[in-house]
């Protein structure tokens, strides 16, 4: 018997010397103590209500960001302001931050200055972000449903429309934070050279790193050196040819790989993370927030960096301290 029992205690005291990865096979991990996404500010989020299929609505995501430790997240609609909507969120769920803001499609009459005014304006202040346009672009539309047809351009020829400088007038007057959306790369460059030129601070170039807009990573270096941080969305890292749905497949990936490159090249000070979630069918904004975070630790990108792009970056850009 004592020696069924010594053998026992042996046996016990491997399996706990060798960690929680013996212990889990066939098993999810445990739940970290401490979110690694905590603190973060995940600046590109889908939820209901909208006129796309969503895997849950804006109070869904804003409680489970808080329950993450997250410290905040921005709302983003192709068809409607998300200003009115950040303010009543915070009301249900406090204890954490949300933004909305306007996107430029035809909804709410494209490059409107009208529309950018009203929407900054919307009590409680937290309509922060103005985009540029996304799935009536031209460059979308060329990309993804005909290249035959067209859309919304704002800087053709490499100059901004009246219209597109009215807007920036306004971006820059309130210190708004404005968001390239779909639009061609070479609008991309000629917008943040006219931004800036009007004193706009915070520019933020939608997913940059993927066809849609296409930049090269020589063009993402111009923008940066102008003042742009270059938004990464873990959506990009599931897309592509193995993508698990069709319309995710038309989409160029962005590989972990990859943005280390660009950490290297770019910089971390000029790149934000961000996750694009909120698809029906895809996992949640939080969960997707963390995915990326050990995707870029496993390809080398230091805790130092990560911290600037999900945390002091994305704060910097909606104007917040620290």
């Amino acid at each position: 018997m004592r020696s069924r029992l010594g053998t026992f205690a042996v046996a016990c005291a491997i399996v706990l010397a060798s960690g929680p990865a013996a212990a889990q096979v066939g098993f999810p991990p445990p739940p970290p103590r401490i979110s690694p996404a905590a603190g973060s500010i995940d600046m590109h989020v889908h939820s209901h209500p909208d006129v796309f299929g969503r895997n849950m609505d804006d109070i869904d995501v804003a409680s489970l960001a808080k329950a993450k430790g997250m410290r905040g997240i921005l709302l983003k609609n192709h068809v409607a302001n998300t200003a009115d909507r950040a303010q009543i969120v915070m009301k249900v769920v406090p204890g954490i931050e949300v933004w909305g803001g306007i996107v430029l499609n035809n909804a709410v009459g494209g490059i409107n200055p009208a529309a950018v005014e009203w929407m900054h304006r919307m009590h409680g202040g937290r309509g922060r972000v103005v985009w540029l346009p996304t799935f009536d672009s031209d460059k979308h539309i060329k990309t993804l449903v005909d290249p035959n047809k067209s859309g919304l351009v704002v800087a053709p020829g490499g100059v901004v429309t009246p219209q597109m400088e009215e807007v920036l007038k306004i971006v820059a007057r309130e210190n708004l934070l404005l968001g390239t959306g779909h639009i061609h790369a070479a609008e991309v460059i000629a917008v943040t050279k006219k931004a800036r030129e009007l004193g706009v601070k915070n520019i933020m170039v939608t997913h940059g790193l993927t066809n849609i807009p296409g930049l090269t990573m020589e063009q993402a270096k111009e923008v940066a050196a102008m003042g742009a941080v270059i938004e990464v969305c873990y959506l990009q890292f599931m897309t592509g040819p193995n993508a698990p749905y069709a319309w995710m497949k038309h989409w160029s990936e962005v590989s972990a790989k990859m943005v280390a490159e660009a950490v290297k090249q770019i910089g971390a000070k000029s790149l934000v993370l961000s996750s694009d979630l909120g698809q029906q069918g895809n996992m949640t904004h939080p969960d997707g927030m963390e995915n990326m975070i050990a995707a870029l630790k496993g390809a080398g990108v230091s805790e130092a960096d990560i911290d600037t792009m999900i945390r002091k970056n994305p704060a910097r850009l909606l104007g917040l301290e620290g």
